[in-house]
């Protein structure tokens, strides 16, 4: 139910070159890399990384707290860089689940995603002579 009212589509997903968007390589020390990259108009996007030097296919499912299925797709290559970002914002308490899947080993791993929100009033007080 909550999935419908989310609106789980997804408005973009962007593949871009690993050498334009990243100018240290992971490679074998970080075979997977999910990170929150910028927010445009007002939601989210998060870069999923797959450092895998030959060529692999992955399953990769995206959750929220429940285990709702928010989306899902398979993806095959090297280096694989993709984008999501939801095309309607989600609940300031939603958590994200990001599950990447090797489909060749059947090794699975797992990122949750929580949003915290702060507001930081600072004063500064100067001494004018």
């Amino acid at each position: 139910m909550k999935a419908k009212v989310l609106s789980i589509a997804l408005a973009a997903i962007l593949a871009t070159t690993a050498t334009t968007v990243f100018a240290n390589d992971g490679g074998a020390d970080n075979p997977i890399e999910l990170k929150y990259i910028n927010t445009k108009a007002q939601l989210p996007i998060y870069q999923l990384r797959l450092n895998n030097l030959s060529k692999g296919s992955y399953a990769i499912a995206i959750k929220d707290e429940t285990g709702s299925l928010l989306y899902n797709e398979t993806v095959a290559g090297a280096k694989i860089v993709r984008n999501y970002q939801f095309d309607a914002e989600l609940p300031a308490d939603t958590q994200l689940t990001f599950e990447v899947s090797n489909l060749k080993d059947n090794t699975v791993k797992v990122y949750n995603v929580s949003k915290n929100t702060k507001v930081v009033e600072d004063v500064v007080v100067n001494e004018v002579k």
